[in-house]
């Protein structure tokens, strides 16, 4: 099969759990309401680029259990190709129990499970090879340098959402990663750990390491987009009511890079990603608040003037 795109990365089991508020120590609260659901950000991004219409295709690992048998029918059930999907026999499917406030606001604890196995052998390889872009999130460095790797080898452009890893290590350690990224996705709290400030603007610091352009994702405040040649910030799509954040940034990052795979302009596309960002955190569940590409259009055609006159170049 022939993909526009591949994601490497976690495939977990979301719990999530609706509050009013956090509860103190020993203390027991009761939810209001709860989501069981796929997720993981390499896997919601996976299934937001389906639903957008883009040919995606998943490497991951999951358990010899029912989890992974429920990750697996709900990557069917989006038409995400799974074909390289790997069955570990030895861990169990991770798992994320997320407590969401009433602000939409959430705190999670992640079992990595089979995650933290992810490999590449010849096959998965062969399987990038085939793509115009290979995203990775969330990954081990050893893995996410390897697949940096893949994709110069087979001149294919590599998007990267490292996540919290960027915590962990300096950037002459992530040097050799991001020395083959096209795209560096990061959060305001990322950001500060690599350049020590949450001002968008350090990002720029990042370029000498390789990537082509920078996004900081800053949630309600949007996004500011950095290249050597430009800065852009993008205006946030502000929905009605926030009901839960969870997997907004890998539903911005699938429709920014569905943007580019149908010939938007950056400046388009980071438009349209902020549409689908804004309508994901309408809805409960980072997997069941992904929207689909027919309501995404529709809506960007409608505020795409208004929110042109809001970003900043």
């Amino acid at each position: 099969m022939v993909l526009d795109v591949v994601a490497i990365g976690n495939a977990n089991v979301d719990i999530v759990m609706y509050v009013e508020r956090i509860p103190k120590e020993d203390e027991a609260l009761e939810a209001y309401d709860s989501v069981i659901s796929a997720g993981g950000s390499a896997s919601n991004y996976a299934v937001a680029l389906a639903r957008l219409g883009v040919k995606c295709g998943f490497v991951g690992r999951v358990g010899n259990d029912s989890f992974g048998e429920f990750v697996k029918k709900e990557f069917e059930k989006e038409g995400v190709d799974i074909s390289r999907l790997k069955v570990d026999r030895e861990h169990p499917t991770g798992k994320v129990f997320i407590i969401v406030t009433k602000d939409g606001a959430r705190r999670m604890i992640a079992y990595r499970g089979a995650n933290a196995y992810i490999t590449l052998d010849k096959s998965d390889e062969e399987y990038i090879s085939k793509s115009k872009l290979v995203h990775a999130a969330s990954i081990r460095r050893k893995l996410a340098l390897e697949i940096a790797k893949v994709s110069s080898k087979h001149e294919i452009a590599f998007s990267y959402d490292p996540g919290s890893i960027v915590c962990k290590y300096s950037l002459e350690e992530l040097k050799p990663i991001f020395s083959h990224v096209k795209i560096l996705y990061l959060n305001l709290g990322e950001l500060e750990c690599l350049t020590g400030s949450k001002d968008p603007e350090s990002a720029s610091k990042l370029l000498q390491y390789g990537p082509k352009l920078v996004i900081v994702k800053m949630g309600s405040k949007g996004s500011y987009l950095v290249l050597s040649e430009a800065r852009i910030r993008v205006p946030p799509y502000k929905p009605k009511k926030v009901v839960d954040t969870t997997g907004a940034g890998d539903v911005f990052a699938a429709a920014l890079t569905a943007g580019l795979l149908k010939g938007l302009s950056l400046w388009d596309s980071a438009l349209f990603a902020s549409v689908a960002a804004g309508l994901k955190v309408e809805r409960k569940g980072a997997r069941n608040g992904i929207p689909y590409e027919r309501e995404v259009l529709s809506i960007f055609k409608e505020v795409k003037s208004k929110l042109e006159k809001e970003l900043i170049t």
